[in-house]
C-alpha cells in the first residue's frame, strides 16, 4: 500500500538534455544553447508536476 504524501521521484534526464530537439523547442533552441532548453523545460516539467498535484488536492 502506497501512504500519500510520501513524495515521488521522476527521472527525466535524457528528455532534459535532449530538449532542444523536442518538437516543443527545436524552434527555439539549437544545440549551441542547449543549456537555455533544458532550463525551459525543466520549469514546463515543474510546473505541469505542480498543476496535477494540486488538482489531486
Amino acid at each position: 500500500m502506497i501512504k500519500k504524501d510520501f513524495g515521488g521521484i521522476v527521472n527525466a534526464s535524457r528528455s532534459l538534455i535532449c530538449a532542444y530537439k523536442s518538437d516543443m523547442w527545436k524552434d527555439k533552441y539549437s544545440e549551441a544553447n542547449f543549456e537555455e532548453a533544458t532550463r525551459a523545460e525543466a520549469i514546463r516539467m515543474r510546473d505541469e508536476l505542480n498543476l496535477n498535484v494540486n488538482k489531486r488536492g
